[in-house]
């Protein structure tokens, strides 16, 4: 359970840091000041895509670790990270509500949910396809150079 709640904190923590870096990064380009929460204060269509769909892969990526390091208990550890996630962004849209249009945050919402819900889902399926191949029979290298 310590697992996944820490695996939980640090897939945020890496949600918060990739998303900073798309923000930094996005900022020295234009040359504007870094704007933390909000998308629609860059200029012109594309850059608000940009962080909004890192936003999602952010979170696609934050899931993977959290469920990877938790992988024990990965479905509490999945709904842990959810909460989060949602806590966050919630939190994203609160700050934005008066200021901006909610299209983007609403969007970065979405595809952070389907971000860890793809991660989970992967990691998910994979787990399966471990447990498969064990049930498989080898046999040893006596029986085959015997034939």
């Amino acid at each position: 359970m310590k697992n996944s709640i820490l695996g939980s904190l640090v897939g945020i923590a890496i949600v918060l840091a990739i998303d900073s870096l798309a923000r930094v990064a996005v900022s020295t380009f234009l040359n504007e000041e870094i704007f933390m929460f909000a998308y629609s204060s860059y200029g012109g269509v594309f850059w608000p895509l940009v962080l909004t769909i890192t936003a999602g892969l952010s979170s696609f990526l934050g899931s993977l670790f959290s469920i990877s390091y938790g992988k024990v208990h990965s479905t509490t550890t999945v709904i842990l990270f959810l909460i989060l996630i949602i806590l966050l962004r919630y939190g994203q849209i609160h700050l934005l509500m008066g200021t901006e249009s909610l299209f983007y945050p609403i969007a970065a919402l979405v595809l952070s949910i389907g971000g860890a819900f793809i991660g989970w889902q992967l990691l998910k399926g994979g787990k399966s396809a471990v447990n498969q191949e064990s049930k498989h029979h080898y046999p040893n290298e006596h029986e085959s150079t015997q034939e």
